[in-house]
């Protein structure tokens, strides 16, 4: 076994045979990925195509993403292949204005470790993770963080069983499953977590502890017409109360963009964060501009809804929804955001519901949206079971100090 960091292409050069190295390499990683992820779904709604997995490694100006890799030496001239990887993602404060706060230096870094299910429990993924570690440290980062997929709680919402694999000698039983009653809102703590589940065990391995539980949530939306019925009549509520409901796709328009910045930062300063450590992140409009151009490189689309209040002319709430136009199946939830001096008015169920309502007019064909909550987020986890979302996993965050 052999372990290096990958030089990332510019682009990707697949016209051509022998391909050059660094677009075989990275093609390599991203099979590696997408078959790890659908082996714990059954599905394909997590895959991210090599375009898209390059740009999102390449195209950020907040977070720098590398790949170190452990190789397998074939024999003759065939290149050696990629039987696990780690990636270190090093948040960054851009300050994108000449009038930003200064920022203050980062000490986090997120890595997350797949090792192919063939070559599990031969220390693979335990050398990825030291040199992954060792280079953080080398960064100045004295907080490692991982977030990873623990267990399905109901997989028949989303479809899954048994996994079959062509050339691996695991061919099903990969997807921890945990059951807990369909008719109960999640509640938080550590017995969520399915702690025999291979990433569990490999973070207490490490010394990492866990920090935050989320759960996983998805709604079907081909039974989703509640949802888009309490769009309609809520909206009116909404206008009686003294705001109006906005929307777009893709970029923010120019006059509100100043507003959507000051609700991403206090997103970014209000989310639940468990034990996690966390910095506070300075948006402005530029900012939000790279994000925009960022996500559209990586094949995103964002669906928008926001509350404008009438006395002001300012937004107070938003809520957004991705898509991938390679993946019509699926969408993922976004932020959802209310300032806190407009709470208490239903506006976050309502801009989530009216949202839903926008994505089934422009993505008729998306059959699920998948979001992502704190286990201590009873508002926000009690606000999806109103608009119809199913509990379908836990998905824990790690962290240790370096």
């Amino acid at each position: 076994m052999r372990i290096e960091w990958l030089d990332l292409p510019d682009a990707l050069d697949q016209t051509r045979l022998p391909m050059p190295p660094t677009t075989a390499d990275f093609l390599q990683v991203t099979q590696l990925a997408n078959l790890v992820t659908s082996l714990f779904w059954g599905n394909n709604d997590f895959y991210v195509s090599p375009e898209n997995q390059l740009a999102g490694a390449t195209s950020r100006d907040d977070v720098r993403t590398s790949y170190v890799v452990a190789r397998e030496p074939l024999a003759g001239d065939r290149p050696d292949r990629v039987i696990g990887y780690a990636a270190l993602s090093l948040p960054w404060e851009p300050g994108a204005s000449a009038d930003a706060q200064p920022t203050i230096q980062p000490t986090t870094a997120e890595v997350n470790v797949a090792v192919h299910p063939d070559f599990r429990r031969r220390g693979v993924g335990s050398a990825l993770l030291r040199e992954a570690e060792a280079e953080a440290v080398r960064r100045g980062r004295t907080v490692l963080q991982s977030w990873t997929d623990n267990a399905l709680v109901d997989p028949a919402a989303v479809g899954s069983g048994p996994v079959f694999v062509s050339g691996t000698s695991l061919e099903t039983g990969l997807t921890p499953v945990v059951r807990t009653p369909s008719e109960s809102v999640p509640d938080a703590g550590r017995d969520r977590v399915r702690w025999q589940a291979p990433d569990a065990a490999f973070a207490a391995a490490h010394g990492y502890e866990l920090a935050q539980v989320e759960w996983t949530s998805v709604l079907d939306l081909r039974e989703a017409a509640g949802a888009a019925l309490l769009a309609e009549s809520g909206s009116g509520a909404a206008e009686e109360h003294g705001y109006d409901l906005v929307g777009w796709e893709g970029a923010c328009p120019e006059a509100d963009a100043g507003a959507m910045a000051g609700l991403l930062g206090r997103m970014a300063a209000e989310a639940s964060a468990g034990a996690l450590e966390r910095l506070a992140e300075h948006w402005d409009v530029p900012r939000l501009r790279a994000e925009e151009r960022a996500r559209r490189e990586m094949g995103l689309s964002i669906v928008t809804t926001a509350a404008r209040d009438r006395s002001t002319g300012q937004l107070v709430g938003h809520s957004d929804i991705e898509t991938f136009a390679d993946l019509p199946q699926a969408a993922y939830q976004g932020n959802t955001l209310v300032l806190p001096e407009h709470r208490g008015r239903g506006l976050a169920v309502l801009l989530k519901a009216v949202n839903v309502s926008q994505l089934l007019r422009l993505r008729p064909e998306t059959e699920r949206l998948y979001t992502w909550n704190a286990a201590e987020n009873g508002a926000i986890l009690r606000a999806n079971q109103e608009l119809g979302f199913v509990p379908v996993a836990t998905h824990p965050a790690w962290q240790k100090k370096a």
